[in-house]
């Protein structure tokens, strides 16, 4: 690359520099305009998540949104948690007792008499 070829490429780079300029102003003022939108969708969801028969899937569908963004706007939507299992998977004795009564008082763990015990 000589001088000549250099200063050429400059003017280029000057060139997408002053075309880009507007274009990014552009872009900033419709950013702003999105985020404004985006802002006024997110309050009316939670404005009609309040009504009594409002659904995650109609407002999903309306606003032009997954259901899990709805569900995040308005928890109340989103699917009631399920009564959690006990910690203890032993808690729950009805099973053992039961098969204990059937099976004459022994339990699977204690054998059927091996005259040990």
């Amino acid at each position: 690359m000589d001088n000549k070829e250099y200063s050429a490429g400059l003017g280029e780079l000057r060139a997408v520099r002053d075309e880009l300029k507007p274009l990014e102003r552009e872009l900033a003022q419709l950013q702003a305009k999105v985020d404004k939108l985006r802002e006024h969708r997110a309050e009316k969801i939670r404005q009609l998540g309040e009504y009594e028969k409002a659904t995650a899937d109609r407002l999903a569908t309306s606003a032009g949104l997954a259901v899990i963004d709805i569900v995040a706007l308005m928890p109340s939507l989103g699917p009631q948690s399920a009564p959690e299992a006990p910690a203890d998977p032993h808690a729950t004795g009805n099973r053992h007792r039961r098969s204990a009564r059937r099976s004459g008082g022994r339990r699977a763990d204690q054998g059927i008499g091996c005259g040990t015990g």
